[in-house]
């Protein structure tokens, strides 16, 4: 029995990583569609993407099955459906939390490639076509859509499109490339001013991000002990559970077993990097449901 349940929970963590592999994608950024007349090309169509909800579906059901088929016990069947519904946000927060920080710094980056060269004596127009070539891969189809619209139909256009292209790091920049187009003085002192902003910002997230690994780390730490210990209960001394086979026994497991998903909720919730959209951007309707990382 014991082969069984220790079977089911690596088929079910298998199912959750390799789902996560090939179906969890980068959400496309909202508010993308621009009027096809207005930029004299066609809307830019979103990815498809599978949601992350139908994969916590498809693990919680197998947790639900592996705890009925190898313990016969409700409350093992709620704890590991519950787990299962967790597994594929926790595991696959390392990896958003990679490509924030990753965009983090590139947008950093960028934003000192585009001060260097406007101190040079360049317009902002040939800044932003000079620095396609240069920006990080992680953001040079923005900056290069970017500035073939400033060439084409200037650079309030071009803002315009910058700010509707993601709501994280895009409206702040657009905001900024604009302040320097209206200083009345040259564009190279905003410019680096964007960029200190930018600096600043991206040190707190990679701050916040140390905190949060941490965190991860100790949640991993903690769900293994206690998938340990209850493994190896259940392995040396079986009859353990027998009273809560029956009648109240199977609602007070039910009980324990909701209260450790709560706590391991809590410990998911807190142990990932969510991004912050910009001041710019209007907040979410309240009746959208929550990104579960």
């Amino acid at each position: 029995m014991l082969t069984a349940a220790a079977f089911g929970v690596l088929a079910a963590a298998g199912v959750a990583l390799v789902a996560l592999s090939g179906a969890l994608v980068k959400l496309p950024p909202r508010n993308r569609r621009r009027d096809a007349q207005k930029f004299g090309a066609a809307a830019k169509p979103a990815r498809a993407t599978k949601p992350l909800a139908l994969v916590q579906v498809g693990t919680a059901a197998l947790g639900a099955l592996v705890g009925y088929v190898a313990t016969g016990l409700l409350g093992m069947v709620v704890l590991l459906a519950g787990m299962g519904a967790l597994l594929p946000p926790f595991m696959a927060a390392p990896r958003r939390r990679r490509r924030q920080t990753k965009q983090a710094l590139a947008w950093a980056l960028w934003s000192r490639q585009l001060a260097e060269q406007a101190r040079s004596g360049s317009g902002l127009t040939d800044s932003l076509r000079g620095s396609v070539s240069r920006a990080p891969q992680e953001i040079a189809p923005t900056i290069a859509r970017v500035a073939q619209t400033a060439e084409l139909h200037g650079l309030e256009e071009a803002f315009d499109e910058l700010a509707s292209l993601g709501n994280v790091w895009e409206p702040e920049v657009a905001a900024g490339l604009r302040m320097a187009t209206t200083s009345g003085s040259g564009i190279a002192d905003p410019l680096l001013d964007l960029c200190g902003r930018i600096n600043d910002v991206v040190e707190l997230h990679r701050a916040r991000t140390e905190a949060v690994v941490a965190l991860w780390t100790q949640t991993i730490a903690l769900l293994s002990l206690a998938g340990g210990v209850v493994a190896m209960m259940y392995r040396t001394n079986p009859d353990y559970f027998e009273p809560y086979r029956e009648g109240t026994g199977q609602l007070v497991l039910v009980g324990l077993s909701g209260l450790l998903l709560a706590v391991t909720a809590f410990l998911v919730y807190h142990s990932v990097v969510r991004e912050e959209n910009s001041v710019l951007v209007p907040p979410r309707r309240k009746n959208r449901a929550k990104d579960p990382i």
